[in-house]
């Protein structure tokens, strides 16, 4: 792909990576949030790529997002990634509307609202359904084809039980500010298990199933004992 034009629209540690990985990749990137924190954390890129850009903007409001620059040859796509699935539908709805040709994908946190984007022809990326292919293919990898993995030697899943005396205890997990190339993608609180968001608030006796690159285990483990 030649380098192109992406909107990423809200979203915080999974916004940073594929910000980054764009960025990296020689494309353009314009991050648009209404929350200056996540514009802050995003715009930390700034010092290692000029081609990034920061828009404090509530993404709903019609007339900011016909004032884009988005020409179809130019734009890669516009990509929603709040963990508010009303949010990312309504974003999304809006951008097919306005414009025809532009490729939307949305992030879906809960699988049960994934019907509605789809009944729109909005594309989608859904949490809980790429954590069970990866588990599955880490599975098989594991028990069949571990040599055909160029990346099983990198990567960690890690489970950590938190104890009242952890640092992450009865924290928020957008407070927690977990290592670069880590992500906390499950929660098992006693029989529940469930995909936490950035409020979702870490209590005692949960189980947080991370995934992680093998050198950033220690420090991963470090942030949630220590801070």
């Amino acid at each position: 792909m030649k380098n192109k034009i992406f909107y990423i629209i809200e979203g915080e540690n999974i916004a940073y990576s594929i910000v980054r990985n764009l960025l990296y990749q020689g494309h353009n990137v314009f991050y648009i949030s209404s929350n200056i924190e996540n514009i802050n954390r995003i715009l930390s890129l700034k010092a290692y790529y000029s081609n990034l850009e920061g828009i404090l903007h509530d993404p709903t409001e019609i007339s900011f997002l016909e004032s884009l620059d988005v020409a179809p040859n130019r734009v890669g796509g516009m990509i929603s990634l709040s963990n508010d699935d009303a949010l990312n539908f309504v974003v999304s709805w809006l951008v097919k509307q306005i414009y025809e040709d532009i490729r939307v994908l949305s992030l879906v946190n809960y699988p049960e609202n994934e019907k509605l984007f789809l009944k729109n022809h909005i594309e989608t990326v859904s949490i809980t359904n790429w954590i069970e292919k990866l588990i599955e293919a880490s599975i098989e990898y594991q028990t069949n084809l571990s040599f055909f993995n160029p990346y099983a030697d990198k990567l960690a899943i890690i489970e950590f039980k938190i104890k009242k005396q952890d640092f992450a205890a009865n924290k928020k997990l957008k407070d927690l500010h977990m290592p670069e190339n880590s992500i906390v993608s499950m929660l098992i609180r006693k029989d529940e298990i469930f995909v936490p968001q950035g409020n979702t608030e870490i209590i005692p006796g949960d189980k947080l199933v991370i995934f992680s690159l093998k050198d950033k285990v220690p420090e991963v483990k470090l942030k949630l004992l220590k801070g």
